[in-house]
């Protein structure tokens, strides 16, 4: 069982106006948590993060932070669990994503015993609008995320070593006063400017294909057909859903993109996951005989997909039902 920590008036360590380092040592020696902010201009602020756990450590915040987040994890494992969306993504050693952030309203979970170091880039949207506005399409899609709470990660990924090493750089760097400001600065932009055109890089290869292939109103019937099937709980691999709609795999992976701005493998995951947490509350069924209802031949396979999903194993959540075997 997580300890669970709430971090309240987070608001001025999100500001550029306020300067304030802050670390808070857990009840009952179940953890440490040390945050070095520093403020790069009046745009753009990094975060530097270290957490050891000696128990799982849930912690929660809620804070106004309406900006771009570049996110790298440099060592360890960290769990982030959107309130708003129910949903957890689980970042681990040198991944990246990169999230707009209004309202921030989320809980970090972090595994007992371990240590996590992160490194976090705040970027405020008239940055964007300055930088980006030769190119339409990127600062478009950046700004329709910021408008729109409910859409996903931007892009999660496994970072290159180039990055890599610019943001172990930035945490670690060896200067103090004006010469640390030159440092982080030139660090902290270079880095930015490698994560907008991998973006871009990826945007202009959507559009390459978006001039080859059309979506037809049949297409468009189909993939809401695949759909309304993955959300009717019966949990087809892609080559069955694709044959049950008649449209070819390629086609069915982007027009979910284009459609639902997801993949139908994860709506499929996400479906599976959120019926078999459902059995396991209000079922009398076995965790064996509900891995096979959700479509998994192993009861292993699908206990390593619920913890990756939810963060909590299935016999952790089945014996709180209230008839328990």
């Amino acid at each position: 069982m997580s300890s669970n920590f709430m971090l309240n008036d987070m608001n001025s360590f999100y500001d550029t106006n306020f300067i304030k380092d802050y670390s808070i040592t857990f009840p009952k020696n179940s953890g440490i948590m040390m945050c070095e902010k520093d403020i790069v201009n009046d745009d753009i602020l990094i975060y530097k993060t270290e957490v050891r756990a000696n128990e799982e450590l849930s912690i929660s915040s809620n804070s106004k932070v309406d900006s771009l987040i570049i996110n790298i994890v440099l060592d360890g494992k960290i769990s982030y669990v959107d309130n708003n969306l129910d949903k957890i993504e689980t970042l681990n050693k040198n991944e990246t994503y990169i999230k707009y952030i209004d309202d921030y309203k989320s809980t970090t979970i972090v595994d007992k015993n371990s240590f996590s170091k992160g490194l976090a880039i705040s970027i405020k949207n008239s940055f964007l609008e300055k930088h980006l506005s030769s190119n339409k399409s990127l600062l478009e899609e950046l700004q329709n995320h910021k408008n729109n709470s409910n859409l996903t990660t931007i892009f999660h990924k496994k970072d290159n070593q180039i990055n890599i090493k610019l943001a172990n750089e930035l945490f670690n760097s060896p200067f103090y006063s004006d010469l640390h400001n030159i440092y982080i600065q030139s660090k902290v932009l270079e880095l930015i400017y490698n994560q907008f055109s991998a973006l871009l890089d990826d945007k202009n290869k959507l559009l390459l294909f978006d001039d080859r292939i059309k979506l037809s109103r049949e297409d468009i019937d189909a993939l809401h057909k695949a759909r309304d099937i993955i959300l009717s709980q019966e949990f087809p691999d892609i080559s069955t859903l694709s044959r049950k709609v008649a449209l070819n795999e390629f086609k069915l992976k982007y027009g979910f993109k284009q459609l639902f701005n997801t993949t139908p493998g994860q709506m499929i995951l996400e479906q599976r996951m959120l019926c078999a947490k459902n059995l396991l509350e209000t079922s009398e069924f076995s965790i064996l005989e509900i891995s096979n209802l959700v479509g998994y031949k192993h009861q292993q396979s699908f206990t390593n997909a619920f913890v990756r999903f939810f963060n909590i194993r299935p016999k952790d959540i089945m014996v709180q039902r209230k008839y328990y075997y």
